[in-house]
């Protein structure tokens, strides 16, 4: 549920093994304060869904949590906390036209933690007794509060053993994704609670932090695991803080991050996560605009795959209009030059795209050796590649 308030910026919190959404009510309180909506999203299996059937996996929650993201109203900063975070990540990375930071509290590593078997069978087949879940929580944590302790102790309770145990499984198992640099290249903020003895600095510096470039790391003082519990005022501060900056920072230079960023990943998601639902594209190459976002998404993928080499070497900004100058070879070394104008709407997604190639040659070839592949997939008519008289 969406609380009260009037910043643009939607916070949505992810909670972590054997929790549940009302673990972050405490942080929520302190956002209210600051004007800032938040959603406490619960994960399938846990807190008030334990009735839920699985499987129970990281691909499970991220393909919920994804939704939850698509139905927020404007731009959301995600908040993930230990297994959350890996949750988090993967929606940051499939949403990324939509998140504008990423805020990991004491995450576990996407590629996932690989405990050995005697070490993860605790976590799959805990003893819930009300005592021994103290115990457990005492060992990770330096002020978690007794009362919240005892409720989630509570929450516990209810949940299925196969889904206690598949959740564990999926924590420590990981993602893929998680064994090479994280294909979300927004504003990164990684929190640890200063005596955390699970997650520690030295899995956070070497398995979580190398991932993101330009990620910023820092540590809640007086906390342990749960540090949105431990010490909420100061994860509400730092939450805030994202969320200010993502607001008064100016649109202007996402296009461009964007649009460089899908150059390198070179696939159909990339630039889709930088286009606005409504894109319009012009290019020497082409006879008439492309105003089909897939269309868009589909010329780009393929042109920027035939590039030998690319180099962005200029930049200007005027207003909402942002200008590259680059240079690239293709086609066995030809050498080409270019400028690409990109126009943006309010949220920093590319609205309009004009594309001029130089010299002529690249032009006639592009349309050639790239229209040509995606006329005959039917991806794009061949009306778009193909001049007439009076054109």
């Amino acid at each position: 549920m969406n609380s009260p308030a009037t910043k643009t910026q939607t916070a949505v919190l992810v909670h972590g093994y054997l929790d549940d959404g009302a673990i972050w009510s405490s942080v929520r309180t302190a956002l209210d304060e600051q004007s800032i909506p938040s959603i406490a999203f619960e994960l399938s299996g846990m807190g008030a869904r334990t009735s839920d059937q699985g499987p129970f996996t990281l691909t499970r929650w991220a393909d919920d949590l994804e939704s939850v993201v698509r139905a927020t109203e404007g731009p959301v900063v995600l908040v993930g906390h230990s297994m959350g975070s890996q949750i988090a990540e993967l929606v940051a990375a499939r949403s990324a036209d939509q998140v504008r930071s990423l805020v990991l509290i004491n995450p576990i590593p996407l590629a996932g933690t690989h405990l050995p078997p005697e070490q993860i069978a605790p976590f799959q087949a805990p003893d819930l007794a009300l005592d021994a879940q103290r115990a457990f929580r005492g060992s990770l944590a330096t002020a978690f509060p007794a009362e919240e302790s005892d409720r989630l102790a509570q929450v516990a309770l209810r949940v299925a053993a196969s889904t206690i145990a598949d959740t564990a499984t999926a924590w420590n198992n990981g993602h893929p994704d998680g064994q090479q640099p994280s294909r979300y290249r927004g504003s990164v903020t990684i929190l640890r609670g200063e005596s955390d003895p699970f997650v520690t600095e030295e899995i956070v510096s070497s398995y979580v932090t190398p991932r993101f470039p330009g990620a910023t790391a820092q540590t809640i003082a007086g906390a342990g695991h749960w540090a949105h519990a431990e010490n909420p005022a100061a994860v509400a501060a730092v939450i805030s803080s994202v969320v200010d900056a993502a607001v008064s920072g100016s649109a202007d230079d996402r296009p461009a991050e964007a649009w460089t960023s899908a150059f390198e990943e070179r696939t159909e998601e990339a630039f889709g996560n930088a286009l606005a639902p409504n894109v319009r594209m012009e290019a020497s190459a082409l006879a008439k605009p492309l105003e089909s976002k897939e269309q868009v998404e589909a010329l780009m993928a393929t042109a920027s795959s035939t590039y030998e080499s690319l180099e962005f070497v200029r930049k200007a900004q005027d207003g909402q209009r942002t200008y590259l100058e680059w240079e690239a070879t293709a086609f066995g070394g030809f050498e080409i030059k270019g400028i690409t104008i990109l126009t943006r709407d309010d949220q920093g997604l590319i609205t309009e795209i004009a594309i001029h190639h130089r010299p002529l040659g690249a032009v006639v070839q592009f349309a050639a050796k790239v229209g040509a592949p995606l006329v005959e997939a039917g991806l794009i008519p061949a009306d778009h590649f193909t001049y007439t008289e009076g054109e």
